[in-house]
């Protein structure tokens, strides 16, 4: 239980970057090839005739319940802080999201009036879901010390902790389908290859039990208890985790992101090339992150079981004391009278969805080279039924920005189910291009999410006659 509590803690001090990657700078009409990541569609009458992106990188942390200030952020990802902040007898149920995006070198060039794209991208996401902040206090504390017990655990969720790790290489095509005085519409397709590196997941199933110690024994135990607890493991060995082990992929799959954009150019005819933003008002549709990997289980390491503690009787936590997280199954196993194996066990294979979302995006042009961007970004995935699933959280960024060819400077302001209200800086100059999403926050007060990003990218703009 403790291995599983120092993987939440690792969880909610790794990086992040929610379903809003490259905050502020994803809304730069000069973002190129990286603006496929957003729609992509929006490589279509791209201010660049060509872009090659060298590399880019968002990291960061984002939950519901700890909280950073910029000027304290060295002892904020302490362990004795983060278990006083996330956890203890007044929490209620934790979320975190953890999601690294690192994109690898990529270009986008035009042929006549088709725009083609070619990325590769490795990311990780993981879910921390409904983990009762009271039942992870004890556990993580000790024990057999613990002046609070017993404590009746009564969860109604199912608590989860679910990670997912692949490389994706994609191909997008985009092009011109309509333009018809001031109206323009433009629409784009990326097709994916998906490589899984791993999949782990451990969700305990509206578990109800009393959790108790013997003084005598200094012995802490579960009594009455009932529910689930599941074990799914793929790829990746979590416990015992080497650098080369993310080189190998044992899922397979295939994704898809669809888009569309329209753009109101009422002043076109005065601009004469594609140098030039000739909208009034941009409005933009997409599917993003559709597919599935297919992931082979490790049936030695994955297993649901049903918990049956009848009252009376003792489940002592020290057998599961030094226990990797990869054999929970095997040390569950041994204890039949129990933890009732079911029935799925043994199955070969099964499927992750990635975390899909719909993007819709809305840009005005108020004057030169100042505009002002609103997006509304809706978590379509979810983990409840399936909680190897991993998934982002809904919400909504306003963004005013300069936005010239040289040099860009981009305020998001955003606010989502899971972080809320946040304001960051993004900046843009030449090619490098960094920023966060959240540190305005942090400098002024205190945010629920710390995270930044940095990448280098260049091109050979279009011609303005």
């Amino acid at each position: 239980m403790k291995r599983i509590s120092t993987f939440l803690l690792l969880s909610c001090c790794a990086v992040y970057a929610q379903a809003q990657e490259l905050p502020g700078f994803r809304t730069s009409n000069y973002a190129g090839v990286n603006s496929v990541h957003a729609n992509p569609a929006n490589i279509a009458d791209s201010r660049y005739r060509w872009d090659v992106n060298l590399f880019a990188v968002n990291a960061g942390v984002s939950n519901n319940q700890l909280k950073y200030r910029l000027g304290d952020v060295g002892s904020a990802f302490g362990e004795d802080t983060i278990k006083s902040q996330l956890f203890g007898q007044n929490k209620g149920l934790t979320k975190a999201l953890v999601n690294v995006g690192v994109m690898l070198p990529s270009a986008m060039f035009n042929v006549r009036k088709f725009s083609f794209a070619i990325t590769s991208r490795v990311r990780v996401v993981a879910n921390v879901t409904d983990l009762d902040g009271k039942l992870t206090d004890k556990i993580i504390n000790d024990l057999s010390s613990n002046t609070n017990l017993p404590y009746n655990i009564a969860s109604n969720e199912n608590m989860r902790i679910a990670v997912n790790a692949w490389a994706e290489y994609g191909v997008s095509v985009a092009r011109e389908v309509l333009a018809v005085g001031p109206h323009y519409l433009k629409a784009g397709v990326t097709l994916k290859y998906l490589s899984g590196a791993g999949n782990g997941t451990i969700n305990i199933d509206r578990l109800h039990a009393t959790m108790d110690v013997d003084k005598g024994q200094q012995d802490a135990y579960l009594t009455n208890a009932s529910g689930k607890i599941g074990m799914n493991f793929a790829g990746v060995n979590i416990s015992d985790f080497d650098a080369a082990d993310a080189l190998e992929f044992s899922g397979h799959g295939v994704g898809a992101e669809l888009g569309a954009v329209y753009e109101y150019r009422p002043e076109s005819e005065k601009l004469a090339g594609n140098g030039f933003n000739k909208y009034k008002f941009r409005l933009g549709v997409a599917l993003m992150d559709i597919g599935k990997i297919k992931y082979e289980r490790d049936v030695t390491r994955s297993g649901t079981f049903t918990i049956g503690i009848p009252a009376g009787q003792q489940f002592s936590l020290k057998n599961l004391d030094g226990i990797k997280l990869d054999n929970y199954k095997t040390e569950l196993g041994k204890y039949p009278q129990y933890f009732t194996p079911a029935a799925d066990n043994n199955s070969a294979s099964y499927s992750v969805s990635l975390p899909t979302t719909l993007q819709v995006d809305g840009d005005y042009h108020i004057h030169y080279a100042f505009y002002v961007n609103m997006n509304i970004h809706i978590a379509l995935a979810s983990g409840e039924k399936k909680p190897y699933n991993t998934q982002y959280y809904s919400g909504f960024n306003i963004t005013p920005r300069y936005d010239g060819k040289i040099f860009g400077v981009f305020l998001p302001v955003s606010y989502n189910s899971l972080s809320k209200l946040n304001a960051g800086a993004s900046f843009r100059v030449g090619p490098v291009f960094l920023g966060s999403g959240s540190v305005l926050t942090a400098l002024l007060g205190s945010s629920h999410q710390l995270d930044g990003f940095i990448g280098v990218h260049f091109g050979g703009l279009q011609k303005r006659k």
